[in-house]
């Protein structure tokens, strides 16, 4: 019995490492597959307070799918207000949901 134990000794102890593991890099790419819309505003905010202060801020908590040409994304939408040459501008975007990348980018005239 105790040479059969040791035959499959390693053998045990592989599959059990490679099943350990792989629960281990799941759970990681789990976790850095989406940024949370929050930390997107944050990312797109401190882009736009680079020139000027940003006085208002707003995104969606809920990705919404759209389909560009043949593409098919997860999207936030959000928008930025700011002064610019003393007046309130205001700007619209499209962030990637996983990424954060800004897909669509428009300034709102009032």
């Amino acid at each position: 019995m105790t040479n059969t134990f040791n035959k499959f000794l390693p053998l045990t102890l592989g599959v059990v490492t490679g099943f350990v593991g792989g629960i281990q890099a799941s759970n990681i790419l789990k976790k850095a597959e989406r940024l949370t819309p929050q930390q997107i505003l944050n990312n797109i905010k401190n882009s736009f307070q680079n020139e000027t202060p940003v006085q208002d801020s707003w995104i969606s908590v809920k990705p919404t799918r759209i389909r560009k040409f043949a593409l098919t994304t997860d999207i936030y939408q959000g928008g930025i207000s700011r002064f610019e040459d003393n007046q309130l501008v205001r700007y619209e975007f499209q962030a990637d949901a996983k990424t954060g990348s800004i897909l669509n980018l428009n300034r709102i005239d009032l």
